[in-house]
């Protein structure tokens, strides 16, 4: 079950909250609206909606540049180094 369509759709429910919320009140409806097949619909309805909204919420923070980016030391870790040198 991977047709362009249905990546297509994956894709904008990934990084399209109205999308999103849409898909979340009518997920068959939905799934439908945009051209994926019937077996597919079902599929997509059928499918994991808080681990979908996870994801998205993940994708929305890289996004906005709040990914798994390294952070440099805290001060806090500065100060204790300099106090054991």
């Amino acid at each position: 079950m991977s047709s362009p369509a249905l990546e297509t759709y994956l894709a904008r429910l990934y990084t399209d909250d109205a999308v999103l919320d849409a898909f979340l009140l009518a997920p068959r409806a939905q799934a439908l609206l945009h051209g994926l097949s019937p077996q597919e619909a079902d599929a997509m309805a059928a499918m994991d909606r808080v681990g979908l909204q996870m994801a998205a919420a993940s994708y929305r923070a890289k996004r906005a540049g709040h990914g798994s980016r390294a952070t440099p030391a805290q001060p806090w870790w500065r100060r204790l180094l300099a106090a054991w040198t």
